[in-house]
């Protein structure tokens, strides 16, 4: 006769998972670009600023569509500043549109969850939006 073994350990929801274990998560934040040459610096340090605070891992996308105005620059800056680990720039040659930069960005995305925002800083980095 075979027998059926029975977990004695309580049965967790998903949700009761992720928080307790939330540093084994990582975050992947998707940025489009473009002509955010001004703004991008203030919102990665937001979010660097805010994930680091947190302790979660996270890695920062920035897709630039071809920015005339030195977008580009500034982010291959961020780059050597912050670390190649935790910024990362997927340019395109020229625009071609806010969905398929997602989609782009979404392409190399290491993370379990991703985030996508504005670069304009018309999302609360600490908020989700």
């Amino acid at each position: 006769m075979a027998s059926l073994e029975v977990s004695r350990s309580p049965r967790r929801s998903r949700r009761e998972l992720e928080v307790r274990s939330p540093r084994q998560n990582k975050y992947s934040v998707l940025l489009p670009t473009y002509n955010e040459r001004e703004n991008l610096p203030l919102i990665v340090w937001l979010l660097v600023k805010s994930f680091s605070e947190s302790g979660i891992n996270y890695e920062i996308i920035i897709i630039d569509d071809g920015s005339p105005d030195g977008t580009r620059d500034v982010a291959e800056q961020l780059e050597k500043i912050y670390g190649s680990d935790r910024i990362l720039l997927r340019p395109r040659e020229k625009k071609l549109g806010l969905g398929t930069a997602y989609i782009h960005g979404m392409k190399h995305a290491t993370g379990n969850y991703i985030i996508i925002m504005d670069a304009d800083l018309s999302h609360h980095e600490a908020k989700g939006g």
